[in-house]
Order: C-alpha cells, then structure tokens, then sequence
C-alpha cells in the first residue's frame, strides 16, 4: 500500500512539473516574442529618424551590435547591411517582412534555425524615399529553451521525487494507521474513514457466518473425537494416497505409535503387516475389504471401505476390532468338539462292540454277564463325561446353582473323602483332612465337586500306600486355603501348564484308569466363579499338591 501511495504521489507531482514546464516555456516563448517584436520595432523607427536628420545608417547600426540592420531598395537589392557586404546579398523582394513593408508600410517574420536552435525575427519599415529600413535580432526557439532548462528540471523532478516520498511516507502512517488499529474481532465498533464502512459491515456478516460454522465444525469435532477416543475399535482415516488422517486411540496402542506420529505418514511405513496393506489397497481401489490379521500377540478382523467423491475414490476407513477372545473361544470351541466327538466315540464304539458279539451269540453264557458289565462300566463312563461336560458348559455361561449359601470346606471335604474312602482302600491309599471349618459363601454343589475332583485325582494317580492330606487354613486377612496333597506320581514339568485344560490328561500309564480329562478344568472354572486362585506343586515320583485359595 505505502508503494502505491508513493508511486502515485511522485507520478503526480512528475506529471504537474511536466506540465508547469511546458506551459511555462509557452509562456516565456510568447511574452519574450513580443518582447523582442516591439523592441526591434522602436529601434527601427529611431533609426528612421534619425535617416531623415541626415545620420549615417552604418553610425546607427553601430549603437546596437546584436541586432542586424539591413537598407533594401524599392527593388530588393540590398543598399546596406550590418553584418555582410551588399554586393554579395541576394535580392530580398521575395522577403516577406520586405513584401509587407512595401505594401502596408511596415512588415514582419520569423525564421527558424534548427541547427542553432535559435530564431531569428525580422520588423521592416518603409522610409519616405521609398527604401525599406529592416531591423532583425535573435531569439532562443522552444527546443533551446527547453535544452536550457533541462537541468533546472531533471533537479526540479528529484527533488519532487523525494518531497513525494517524505511526503508518502507520513501521508501513508496518517492513512494506514487507523487502519491497523481497526478491532477486527468488532467491526462495527471501529469510528474510522466512511469509505470503510461497507467494507466492515461485510467482514461483521463474514464473521458471524464463519462463527457459527467454526461452532459447528468443533461441535461436530468434539462429538466425533468423544466417540472415536471411548471405541475399542482402532479407526484409521487415509486419503486416496494412503496418509494416514486420523487415528483413535485404540489405534495408536495397535500400532504401537502416538497420533502426532502416524498422521501425515503412509500406513504402511508405520506397519507393514500384509493383511493390512491387501485391505488398504483394496479399498484405495474402490473395493470393500475384510481381513484378519495378528499383530502383537492378538488377533484382529480389519474392515476396509472404500469413501467415494463422486466416482473417485478420496480415501478409505479401516476399522479394526480385536477379536483375539473369539478367535480363542472359537478355537477352544473347535479343539473341544474333537475332543468331545473322541472321548464319546471311545466308550460308544466300546458298547457297539460288545453289544454285537452279545447279539450275534458268539460269546458264550459265561461271557455275557463279563460283557454286560464291561457295558455298564462304559455307560457309567460315558454318564460321567455327560455330566462333566454339562457341568462345565454351565460354569461357561456362568450359570451356576442357585443354592449360595454359608458353607463349611471341611464339610464337604470330609464328605469327599467318606465317598471315595472304598476306591482309596482299594489301593491302599489313606485319606486325611485336616485343619479348621473354613466357613465361607459360595454353591455347596458346585464347591463339593470342586473338592471332589481334587481328592478323586490324588487317589488315582498316587501309589500304593501313599497318603492323600486335605489341609484348610484359614488366613488373617480372612481368606481360605484349601490344599489336596498326594504322594503319587507326580506330573511332569512340561504338562503342568496344561493341566487345567479341558481333556487334558497325563500319561495314563502312571495311574491305574484315565479319567475324562476334565475334572481340572472343572476345578479351575468353579475356583473363578468364586473369585478363587488356583495353583499347583509337583515334583515327578514324589507327588502334587494343587492350592485354592479363596479370598475374604
């Protein structure tokens, strides 16, 4: 703005010196014209007088060397000439200050010399003898006028120059400053230049409307942000390039990074995991895409989907959703169908079998009731895996009994140990239980099962004439402790973090029968529906003990 001002500033005042110098060269050159006519006329009529008093002309041409002073006959031949000799003159009858003279009795010109830069003007007079007296003088033309003056206004134009800027300079602070004190957050409140007046009304309008969008822009930015921050699913927003735009946090704990670090970054420089990148280039081509993928130990479904400017694709949104529980669940689901189709199909083929050789009476009389037996022990298997697997599908949906109540450990413990006391005798294994009551809330049924599971797995897999001990303890800080101790076989090393899975059973070979594998996975889902803690002891040829620790 201050160059504008200036420029415009100094182009006027140029342009008005310009001007005044014309115009005033106009003026010089018509005022200093006259001038010199009405002199040269004066001075030729002094000298016409002083002709007809009998002076000599080259004496009155004398007095004033500057000017010319020509006597020219009735003829045009030239009588007398101040500055050439006559005999060498042309006739001047074509002359147009002589033609007037004669005619009128006095005349006038003006001739120019472009060389010299000068003009030469001619009065003439017509004398009483009939000769005609010419005066003549010199003076500069326009263009040595000008030629003259060039200097005094190339000075004049600088010095204008720099008036203009000095003068652009404060005419600019006085113009620009109450602009740059205008309150723009409040136009309408400024009292500067009318002029500005429309100017402010618009920016007040502009304002308000950029307002209110700004308020709805962060309303809907602090909504989306409030929502996106509480998902558990990692969001991620690229463009059509593959920038990432936004993340959520539940995508900066997958991808291990801050926002700050992935926005503005390809995806696939932060990760490069190849089921994330078929999923995003899918969807960076206009496809919608699902794949699952693993990535720090976890399981994820990433859902791609492509966003459409028109028929252009503008970028894609990829939601991420951990779905590592059901990947297990789906996974425990199928290893427990297997193992579920074997451990029904043994005992089943076992009864098959047995009922076909009784059908076909290949067995004699004496061998039916052997088979019969051998069915009803299968059966009575095949009950127990039932009820095991029934038992511990309800413990899954947590539908436990509806029989909470205050009860006593060593109740049931003692109970446990009365029932299986026959099975223990049988293979010289003693049973003991010691320690307080041990009184707390909790399913009697579904602990007494838990306790049962226990002192039932002592007995079959310790040795003969080992001990089984069934201690509770009850801890300051009000918690029980139940522990089942045996002096068996003890497990090895490398099966102990499989135990309390479901099917899971030892090398068989070590007790006298296999179970169905699940009566510690039982234990173990009946401790957590108590908010109890399970943990197991063992050493292989010395025994195990299995702890439950209940809390107050």
């Amino acid at each position: 703005m201050r160059s504008k001002i200036w420029r415009s500033m100094a182009l006027t005042a140029v342009l008005a010196v310009l001007l005044f110098a014309i115009l005033s060269l106009a003026a010089l050159y018509s005022f200093f014209t006259a001038r010199t006519e009405d002199a040269l006329d004066d001075e030729a009529r002094l000298i016409a007088a002083a002709l007809e008093d009998g002076a000599q002309i080259d004496a009155l041409a004398a007095v004033n060397p500057d000017d010319r002073v020509t006597l020219v006959a009735a003829d045009g031949s030239v009588l007398f000439d101040s500055d050439a000799e006559e005999g060498t003159m042309e006739n001047h009858l074509e002359r147009p200050e002589i033609q007037q003279a004669l005619e009128n009795g006095a005349g006038g010109s003006t001739r120019q010399s472009d060389t010299l830069g000068e003009m030469t003007i001619y009065r003439a007079l017509l004398l009483d003898d009939g000769t005609v007296l010419r005066v003549s003088g010199t003076q500069q033309n326009v263009l040595g006028m000008v030629m003259q003056l060039i200097p005094a206004f190339l000075a004049l134009i600088v010095l204008t120059v720099i008036l203009s800027a000095l003068g652009s300079r404060q005419a600019t602070k006085r113009i620009v400053a109450p602009v740059n004190a205008l309150d723009l957050d409040h136009p309408l409140d400024n009292d500067v230049y009318e002029e500005l007046s429309p100017l402010l009304k618009r920016m007040h309008e502009q304002r308000q409307r950029i307002d209110e969008s700004v308020s709805a822009l962060t309303a809907q930015r602090n909504e989306f942000a409030a929502v996106t921050s509480n998902m558990a699913e990692a969001l991620l927003l690229l463009n059509a390039r593959g920038d990432v735009l936004f993340v959520n946090r539940a995508a900066e704990r997958l991808l291990g990074l801050s926002r700050a670090d992935c926005e503005g970054k390809y995806l696939l420089a932060l990760n490069r995991n190849f089921q994330l990148s078929e999923a995003m280039e899918k969807a960076l081509h206009g496809e919608n895409a699902e794949e699952e993928l693993e990535m720090n130990g976890r399981h994820y479904r990433c859902v791609a989907s492509p966003v459409m400017d028109g028929t252009r694709v503008s970028g894609a949104v990829m939601l991420i959703p951990d779905i590592t529980d059901r990947f297990l669940a789906e996974k425990a689901r199928r290893e427990f169908t297997a193992n579920v189709s074997h451990e029904l199909k043994t005992p089943l083929t076992s009864i098959l079998g047995y009922a076909e050789i009784m059908q076909n009476g290949v067995a004699g009389e004496d061998k039916l009731r052997q088979f019969a037996g051998l069915i009803h022990a299968e059966a009575t298997r095949l009950i127990r895996l039932v009820e095991d697997i029934l038992k511990l599908s309800r413990l899954d949906e947590s539908r436990l009994p509806n029989d909470r109540r205050r009860v006593s450990l060593k109740g049931l413990c003692e109970e446990a140990a009365s029932r299986l006391a026959p099975e223990a005798a049988k293979r010289g294994v003693t049973i003991r239980v010691e320690g307080g009551e041990c009184a707390l809330e909790g399913s009697p049924s579904m602990l007494g099962e838990l306790v049962y599971n226990l002192v039932d797995n002592a007995v079959k897999y310790n040795r003969e004439g080992g001990f089984v001990t069934v201690s509770l303890e009850e801890k300051e800080d009000g918690g029980r402790a139940l522990t089942v101790a045996d002096t068996g076989v003890g497990i090895d090393p490398a099966d102990q973090q499989h135990v309390f899975e479901r099917f899971f059973r030892g090398d068989r070979s070590r007790s006298a029968e296999g179970g169905t594998g699940l009566g510690l996975s039982i234990v173990k889902h009946v401790a957590l529906a108590h908010g109890a803690k399970v943990s197991l002891e063992s050493e292989v040829g010395k025994g195990t003990a299995i702890h439950v620790d209940f809390p107050a």
